[in-house]
């Protein structure tokens, strides 16, 4: 989704999959499309977090890549300035594609063993993206409403249809493992779905109704190596850390015990975190008498912008990072595929509680000062 000469191989794609590569396997994919010309065509993938990318000008309509691949991958195909198309390609294949570049969607694609699987995937998140989007612009609609007139509006419903979409979703992936739980498409989906965008208690139990020959496949390996890296940060483990605070003195969690502790990974780019901001400041402001600390990480790699954040949403507690963004150490360490992300540390140092937002933080928050 996101130059070379027709059917030339470009070094950097080719060296950047030779890398990782785990197997001799190559893929090749080719087509002619009525309408492309002489446009550009780029090719994508994406494997251990990384994204692959390649592009040639195609030719009369006429397009080619070939190159090494370290297992399944799913690629993008984007033409010129118009749509994308995904196809998931296995070790070796020769995909050919056909059509019209207006009609990419309706493209004819062979040699891609696992496309119906994809096409049926695509159909349902198709379906649920479009329900989303409605939905947000209902969302859009309120918060217009609320500013204008000073007054909360009301987004109940709005928020219960998002909670159904979230239910679908799930129980689309539920039905995409148990339809085809051999398939190298489905880890993919559970990568995509569950692990970019963290669930890990559905991304455990979808993957352990996998198939071996998925499990073994480039995203099962994949998921399986996010389940093991998000048990970093499950329930009931003690987790220990240090990261730079805002002078480059080492903060440790461990120096908190006895303490309850929130640990709030956030960024000054994330709009969501600074959404979310005000409801850490309430909480903190009512519970630190008794207590009750945050250590704010962030994933900022300018300093400027994370200091002058700090300072305009007035977060008056611990702030620490070493200032490598997504390359952050601690956030590779415990997986972290989004923010805001955080967890609660009881006195023992043991997480009680993972992903607490608005109303969800000062319920626990009662509980635990209640007891």
């Amino acid at each position: 989704m996101k130059k070379a000469a027709l059917a030339v191989l470009s070094p950097v794609l080719f060296a950047a999959l030779a890398q990782a590569q785990t197997t001799k396997a190559t893929y090749s994919i080719a087509g002619k499309l009525d309408g492309l010309d002489n446009q550009m065509v780029y090719l994508s993938s994406y494997y251990k977090g990384k994204e692959s990318k390649d592009s040639v000008t195609a030719k009369e309509g006429a397009f080619a890549f070939k190159g090494a691949m370290p297992g399944n991958l799913v690629y993008y195909l984007r033409f010129g300035k118009g749509g994308y198309i995904g196809v998931p390609v296995d070790l070796n294949e020769k995909i050919s594609i056909t059509g019209d570049v207006k009609k990419i969607t309706e493209a004819e694609i062979k040699g891609a063993k696992q496309l119906p699987v994809w096409k049926e995937w695509f159909k349902s998140w198709a379906a649920i993206t479009a329900r989303a989007g409605v939905l947000y612009k209902m969302a859009d609609s309120l918060d217009k409403v609320s500013k204008a007139s000073g007054e909360k509006a009301d987004r109940s419903y709005v928020d219960a249809e998002f909670e159904k979409l979230n239910q679908r979703l799930v129980d689309s992936v539920e039905v995409l493992v148990k339809k085809y739980p051999a398939s190298s498409v489905t880890p993919y989906v559970i990568m995509d779905r569950f692990v970019n965008y963290p669930n890990p208690e559905k991304a455990a139990s979808t993957y352990a109704a996998l198939a071996p020959a998925a499990k073994k496949s480039t995203y099962g390996v994949e998921v399986a190596e996010a389940i093991k890296v998000s048990g970093k940060t499950g329930i009931g483990v003690k987790p220990q850390f240090t990261v730079p605070d805002r002078e480059g003195k080492p903060l440790s969690l461990s120096s908190f015990k006895g303490k309850l502790v929130l640990v709030d990974f956030w960024a000054s780019w994330c709009g969501p975190c600074r959404k979310e901001n005000p409801n850490l400041v309430k909480a903190y402001a009512k519970y630190h008498d008794k207590g009750f600390e945050i250590i704010g990480i962030s994933l900022d790699d300018k300093k400027e912008n994370w200091l002058k954040a700090i300072e305009a949403d007035k977060l008056t507690w611990l702030h620490a990072s070493d200032l490598k963004g997504w390359k952050s150490d601690l956030a590779l360490e415990y997986g972290i595929k989004g923010i805001p992300m955080n967890f609660l540390v009881d006195a023992s140092g043991k997480i009680i509680a993972k992903d607490l937002r608005g109303e969800d933080l000062e319920k626990q928050l009662e509980k635990v000062y209640r007891n």
